[in-house]
């Protein structure tokens, strides 16, 4: 009796595992209530393997959204999706990232993305319009969901080639970089001081419409020749020879 209930239990297991490793992504998440500010568009697939052609954060576009849910975290009760998205021939950013704790705060792992920079610069309230240039590539190692962006984070930014086109004149600013943190609940971009311009500044990223920061530009032995001009579009110096910047 007992091998027969033991047999029984083991059929079950394999027959749900079946289940849900078949069971169409496209009608679990008709059940889930997604965020008003998050669509989801021509989902295929199933909850084991799934496909999302777009999927719209505000006027963020993701495109190519590929899953995997792992089966071993499954038997850990912490359901883990491996996530790719984007790719050279789509707009919008391009990478990498492991989702884990589905089933409380969300957590965010090894995640990597690269996006061009205009897409931020066009976020930005500054003195006078610009265009950037090139790519920014965000590494993350830890990225805890809370409110009202983050809990816990731990990343680094990059912008290898940056070069913005300001009044017609396109000026290349070199390396710049900085950490990510997360303070009281918001998103936090701390700028290397290590920098051609001079530059210091923080910014904050409290929701993914909301952006504001502040900080200074020091013009020193290396700051670019043709960005001088624009100056006195940004204020006036102080009497550390700083100009202020925020958004």
């Amino acid at each position: 009796m007992k091998k027969w209930f033991a047999y029984g239990a083991v059929f079950f297991s394999v027959y749900l595992v079946f289940l849900i490793a078949t069971m169409p992504a496209a009608w679990v998440i008709s059940f889930v209530n997604l965020p008003k500010n998050i669509q989801v568009s021509e989902l295929s697939g199933t909850v084991w393997q799934s496909y999302a052609k777009q999927v719209r954060i505000n006027d963020v576009e993701i495109n190519n959204v590929n899953s995997e849910l792992s089966f071993l975290s499954l038997l850990m009760f912490d359901p883990t999706v491996m996530v790719k998205f984007g790719g050279a021939l789509v707009n919008g950013p391009e990478g990498k990232l492991t989702a884990s704790q589905l089933l409380k705060q969300i957590k965010i792992t090894d995640l990597d993305i690269s996006l061009a920079a205009n897409q931020i610069a066009e976020k930005l309230n500054l003195a006078i319009p610009i265009e950037a240039h090139n790519f920014i590539d965000i590494s993350i190692d830890e990225f805890i969901v809370g409110k009202p962006i983050c809990e816990q984070m731990k990343g680094s930014l990059k912008w290898q080639k940056a070069a913005v086109t300001a009044l017609s004149e396109k000026v290349k600013l070199g390396a710049l970089s900085a950490n990510l943190t997360c303070e009281k609940g918001a998103l936090t971009f701390i700028m290397s001081p290590k920098n051609d311009l001079g530059l210091t500044f923080t910014a904050y990223l409290r929701s993914m419409t909301k952006v504001s920061g502040n900080g200074f530009l020091k013009p020193g032995a290396n700051f670019p020749e043709k960005i001088k001009p624009i100056l006195p579009f940004i204020g006036k110096a102080d009497k550390q020879g700083r100009y202020r910047l925020n958004f």
